[in-house]
């Protein structure tokens, strides 16, 4: 496997870890904190990084199936950290009280995707 793609297989798995630790910890805690915004930031962060290393390895855009829920999956994990930090700079309780019925949306369709490239992946190894 080529050392761009094995640097982007890690990238998305700490991704994954990242942005499953901010999910389930702000969960836990049933309200939205700073510091599981900052998590998501590393999370959106790096699975940018990743899908960006992926893309120049691929040589470009490819509009696969997996490649446009990705996009979708990284498009919901920005637009849930805007809302995040939006939710976060008003102090609404309510708002940061039911933040996480957002949150397990976007991480279940972000999960869908990485388990799809991880199946596919596999795929081509056997």
């Amino acid at each position: 496997m080529p050392i761009l793609l094995i640097v982007s297989v890690v990238l998305f798995t700490t991704a994954m870890v990242f942005y499953t630790f901010g999910v389930w910890s702000e969960f836990r805690a049933k309200t939205l904190k700073p510091k599981h915004v900052w998590i998501f930031v590393c999370g959106v962060i790096v699975d940018s990084l990743a899908t960006i290393l992926t893309y120049t390895y691929v040589g470009g855009v490819v509009f696969t199936p997996h490649a446009i829920m990705g996009f979708i999956s990284l498009g919901l994990m920005v637009f849930h950290l805007v809302w995040a930090v939006i939710a976060l700079s008003k102090g609404d309780e309510k708002a940061l009280r039911g933040f996480h019925k957002l949150t397990l949306f976007v991480w279940s369709v972000w999960m869908f995707s990485y388990l799809s490239g991880f199946a596919l992946g596999m795929m081509k190894v056997v």
